[in-house]
């Protein structure tokens, strides 16, 4: 029997996605009859396998697979840049574009301001948190060397484990395989990371968490809670020992930590009681297992699911990458870090009067957390929906210097994207299988920013990569332009579907036992995991599509 080389799958799969793309007039008819195709495929546990599996390929082969000749270690292939991961990757070598030519960094930020809020079609807050605390796990810049980074380059739930594992024995509790949490008013918290302190007294870290972070490092954090915050103090007392130094930055981190301590500790119950006689630490790894195999379903199957551009039941599927050319080291390029910075998509506020939420109350706020509660808020984030991705949409509060000495998070991002001298526009257009384009009105229909781009860059093959990924237009179905779409796609499963815990000889009951096994097949959303760890499951809502009152 004649079977297709890679190759030749890899050439039918872009000639179909070239056909797609040739025929945009289908596209209307596609939204309307592409939920009874998705329902149908979905009923089909097999036709739904296949189908995710050539999804997977497709997206995973848009550009060819790593190992990357560059990195950001130098701008010409050494050993160092070949296996140095504290160096952060690159898809294609450096401009040569003269950055002279080039607008200045203060013309770049403006083409990001706000002018006015636009907000996305069907995208919640809670998508927009669990974006930068899914995130800020992998893509770690360092911040005394952009070029360098401090990342695991795993999906491994560091947020809740740790970086190391001297981090991870100072967060356990040695006791069932469990963390170490406390309860507050019957519900289960991390525990606090300061000692209990009187009114103006200084901060002390407790005893237990002394070697967790830097302490300079949390105190730092610590600098970024608003001024108009009256209860500074008590958010200070109230900040959680977890994971990583940036787990209690906003109300999205603080919920998200919390979700998924309560179900580390839910399983680790389950195998305990079921495996009494095994030693602790077994108990604990066994259960660490199972939440890293559920995080990775639930960025596949829920989160990617929503950014995709149809509501295609996406399968988590094991052993995808098995015999697949992609199936390499992961290694995070510093286009991913830059892509995946979604200022846009923080609306400025969240609810509605007279509980609504301003920029300064989601942000550095464990007490309102604690005082509303996950379940309410968690619904409130749901109900709202986020900004949409784009130019001229990114909040003053992350544009505009915090202090003096303080640049903003765009303004640090555009210098993390001129300092990498990365390829214009059309160039990662082409390395991703993508027809370049002519000019800026292919870019996008909008005038104004068509004019605004033309008077900068004169010409779209000088159009900048970071810049053209937020100007390029999409239809309101969906919720980012192609490139942006193909390039997430492709670092996202080319690095969830690597990860250790999903090969052949691994993803079985040994490792999981049969009821962890249990728990990874029947756990598809977010909403599952937050239902399993609420006292009213029934009031609780935790969508990536905002689901309004």
């Amino acid at each position: 029997m004649f079977t297709p080389s890679l190759l030749d799958r890899h050439n039918a799969q872009r000639h179909l996605r070239h056909l797609a793309q040739q025929l945009p007039a289908l596209r209307p008819n596609l939204t309307r009859i592409a939920p009874r195709i998705v329902t149908t495929i979905g009923r089909i546990p097999r036709l739904r396998t296949t189908l995710s599996r050539w999804i997977i390929n497709d997206f995973a082969y848009a550009t060819p697979p790593r190992p990357r000749p560059l990195s950001l270690a130098s701008d010409y292939t050494t050993w160092t840049s070949l296996t140095d991961r504290s160096y952060s990757g690159r898809h294609l070598p450096p401009s040569t574009l003269d950055e002279h030519d080039l607008p200045t960094a203060e013309e770049v930020l403006n083409l990001f301001r706000r002018e006015h809020e636009t907000k996305s079609t069907d995208t919640s807050a809670t998508f927009m948190f669990f974006a930068q605390w899914f995130a800020d796990a992998f893509l770690r810049t360092n911040h005394r060397n952009p070029c360098k980074n401090t990342s695991t380059q795993e999906i491994d739930l560091c947020q809740i484990y740790g970086l190391r594992p001297t981090k991870t024995h100072i967060l356990r509790s040695h006791a069932g395989g469990r963390l170490k949490s406390q309860f507050i008013d019957n519900e289960e918290y991390p525990p606090f990371l300061f000692t209990p302190r009187k009114e103006g007294a200084p901060l002390t870290i407790e005893d237990e968490f002394q070697t967790l972070f830097n302490e300079q490092s949390v105190f730092r954090i610590l600098s970024r809670i608003p001024d108009s915050a009256a209860d500074r103090q008590n958010r200070e007392d109230k900040t959680f020992a977890t994971g990583l130094e940036y787990g209690n930055t906003t109300i999205g981190h603080t919920i998200l930590n919390t979700i998924f301590l309560r179900e580390h500790n839910r399983i680790a119950d389950i195998i305990s009681d079921e495996n009494p006689n095994w030693e602790e630490s077994r108990k604990f790894e066994t259960a660490r297992n199972v939440m890293i195999v559920l995080l990775i379903k639930v960025v596949v199957e829920d989160y990617i699911r929503h950014i995709a551009p149809f509501d295609f039941p996406i399968k988590t599927v094991p052993f995808v990458a098995e015999n697949e050319q992609w199936n390499r080291s992961n290694w995070a390029a510093i286009e991913f870090n830059l892509l995946y910075r979604w200022h846009s998509l923080v609306p400025e506020t969240i609810g509605t009067e007279p509980d609504q939420l301003q920029y300064a109350d989601f942000l550095h706020n464990n007490p309102i957390v604690i005082n509303r509660g996950i379940e309410d808020l968690l619904t409130t984030c749901t109900q709202t929906h986020s900004g949409r991705l784009g130019l001229l949409n990114t909040p003053w509060f992350l544009t505009e210097p915090p202090a003096d000495d303080h640049p903003s998070a765009e303004q640090r991002t555009i210098h993390l994207m001129r300092k990498a001298h990365l390829k214009p526009y059309n160039n990662y257009r082409q390395a991703f299988g993508l027809k370049p384009l002519n000019s800026f009105e292919e870019l996008t229909g909008n005038l104004d920013i068509q004019q605004r781009l033309k008077r900068l860059y004169s010409n779209i093959d000088n159009l900048e990569w970071y810049v053209g990924i937020f100007a390029e237009d999409y239809p309101d179905y969906r919720m980012m332009g192609d490139l942006m779409t193909n390039m997430v796609a492709n670092d996202a499963f080319t690095q969830a579907f690597t990860n250790p815990l999903l090969a052949k000889k691994v993803f079985n009951a040994d490792t999981f036992t049969p009821t962890g096994m249990d728990i990874i097949e029947s756990t598809h959303t977010l909403q599952q995991i937050v239902e399993r760890n609420s006292h009213h499951p029934e009031r609780v809502s935790a969508s990536f599509a905002c689901k309004e009152r």
